[in-house]
């Protein structure tokens, strides 16, 4: 028993599944058998009783049976009795007297006189009642009916027994469900075919995949669905919501729990987005801006079809200042690269020119180049990397150097700089940001301002409980009108791409780090930006 239970629970769903159905089939089928077998056997019992009765009154009240029985005329019964036996398809007719003894029986080999069999005569014989009794006989087991025969004056003068045997009786039962047990056989053939059928079309529709796997992939996609750093929501044909992940609830500010929004309308959730009514006939979108709850999104629609029928959609969205963002940080990755490419492509023209010049052993021009060529530079790079105490600041300040070379400025550094470690209020990328942004955008307002004076002034110093960064440049200024909201995103004083997103971060990550900001007017032109940061947070402090 054991063995079979572990074979089942090994086999494969369609495998358990058919079983089930069949078995549950099979055990229905038995019980309803077996019940209408009963039933059957119980109604055929009482008819057959009925009938023995019936024919056993019959023939008890016969005017020449009755005579027959008041004088004991054997001769004269058989000559009555055996016709109607013929005709009749009772086992036997048996005429007792008032005694309970034969006086004539349609089997010859019962004798005349004998006692009749089966002590039921007592209440038809004493008490002058009709019965039917299921008794064992001269001849066997029968079901027999019994009335008495009674004289003129009302009295028993003797008893007619109509019998019907136990074995013929269940021969006719077996007879008459015979076609019943072809008909269930029929319909359990049916059921075990449908059983099949259903079993492979279920797991058809699962893939072919065991409801244990179906289980696993279904946790791993609830899992990825909230991993997901995008807004993910699924809707039904009726644009109602099927899945909606965290980062979707978050975005749009939603408080209800994923369950609790399942099964609501998305007119409710995001009302008045054309994005969001997609008809039959439009196709899928891709990167498009829209506004969900006044916030600004980058968004993205699929069809799920199935069969070639539509079945809904799923929408996919990310904040447009998120997509902003990373696009201004590689595009600051991009500048860090054209500032490596500048000083390679110097170098490598520099190094050229020496080689051909030690080619034809020019040596004292060599050296003179060398000298000439070196000494302005070697002077920058020995106080950017003797002022400043962290690599990746001096990398990003020479970077920056002969950028402003390249586009014809003058980065000069103010005397007092200085700087040992920076505060780990903020990472070396954020430090980064904050002042390779600063300087970018000195740049830029100095280029654009058609003045003659090409000066940016760096100021960096961690004297102090402070960390100070100044950047002094010669542009147009900063408008009162755009001062108050320099550092929010999208405002710019510059036109073109990636602009207002620079002044933001620096903005963010100096609120991050508890400092702040001022900006002043440079003399006689230009800004002066000017950076305060506490070197300890209020909790480390």
């Amino acid at each position: 028993m054991g063995t079979l239970i572990s074979m089942v629970k090994a086999a494969s769903f369609r495998t358990r599944s058919f079983l089930l159905l069949l078995s549950v089939s099979l055990v229905l089928s038995l019980i309803i058998g077996q019940y209408v077998f009963s039933r059957m056997e119980d109604s055929l019992y009482r008819q057959i009783g009925i009938r023995a009765l019936v024919q056993a009154q019959e023939i008890a009240v016969m005017p020449d049976v009755v005579a027959a029985v008041g004088k004991g005329d054997v001769a004269a019964l058989k000559h009555l009795i055996l016709p109607l036996k013929a005709q009749s398809d009772a086992s036997y007719i048996v005429i007792g007297d008032a005694a309970g003894r034969h006086l004539m029986h349609t089997d010859p080999a019962v004798n005349v006189g004998s006692p009749m069999q089966g002590g039921d005569n007592y209440a038809v014989l004493r008490e002058g009642q009709s019965r039917v009794t299921l008794k064992r006989g001269t001849l066997g087991l029968s079901w027999r009916g019994k009335a008495p025969v009674r004289d003129a004056a009302g009295r028993v003068i003797g008893v007619v027994s109509v019998g019907y045997f136990q074995s013929r009786i269940e021969r006719w039962n077996r007879s008459q469900f015979m076609p019943l047990f072809a008909m269930l056989l029929a319909v359990l053939t049916a059921l075990f075919c449908c059983a099949w059928l259903f079993t492979r079309s279920i797991k058809k529709q699962m893939f072919n995949l065991e409801p244990l796997e179906i289980a696993r992939l279904v946790r791993q996609q609830e899992a990825v669905f909230e991993s997901i750093y995008e807004g993910v929501l699924s809707l039904d044909v009726d644009r109602h919501l099927t899945a909606i992940n965290r980062a979707a609830r978050d975005i749009l500010e939603l408080q209800q729990s994923a369950s609790e929004l399942l099964g609501v309308c998305l007119d409710e959730l995001v009302p008045d987005c054309p994005f969001l009514i997609a008809a039959d006939g439009q196709g899928d979108k891709k990167d498009e801006i829209c506004l969900f709850n006044s916030v600004q999104v980058i968004a993205s629609r699929v069809g799920i079809h199935i069969d070639g029928r539509p079945q809904g959609w799923v929408i996919s969205f990310r904040r447009k200042d998120d997509i902003s963002t990373l696009s201004l940080q590689l595009s600051q990755v991009k500048r860090y690269a054209d500032n490596l490419r500048v000083i390679r492509h110097e170098h490598l023209n520099w190094i050229s020119t020496v080689s051909g010049l030690l080619h034809i052993k020019a040596y004292d021009e060599v050296l003179k180049l060398v000298q000439s060529q070196s000494a302005t530079h070697q002077k920058v790079l020995d106080y950017i990397s003797m002022t400043f105490g962290n690599y990746h600041i001096c990398g990003l300040l020479i970077g920056k150097y002969y950028r402003a070379q390249e586009l014809g400025l003058e980065l000069e550094f103010e005397s007092g700089c200085c700087l040992d470690a920076l505060p780990d209020v903020l990472t070396e990328v954020e430090w980064m940001s904050i002042i390779g942004n600063l300087l970018d955008n000195a740049f830029d307002a100095t280029l654009s301002s058609g003045y003659p004076e090409r000066q940016i002034v760096l100021y960096i110093s961690d004297v102090g409980d402070e960390m100070i960064v100044e950047v002094a440049d010669k542009g147009r200024g900063i408008a009162p009108a755009v001062r108050d909201t320099l550092f929010e995103r999208g405002v710019s004083t510059n036109d073109g791409a990636d602009r207002g997103i620079g002044l933001y971060l620096v903005g963010s990550y100096v609120k991050q780090a508890g400092g702040t900001i001022t900006v002043e007017n440079n003399i006689p032109y230009g800004t002066v930006f000017t950076v305060f940061v506490p070197k300890r947070t209020q909790s480390n402090a």
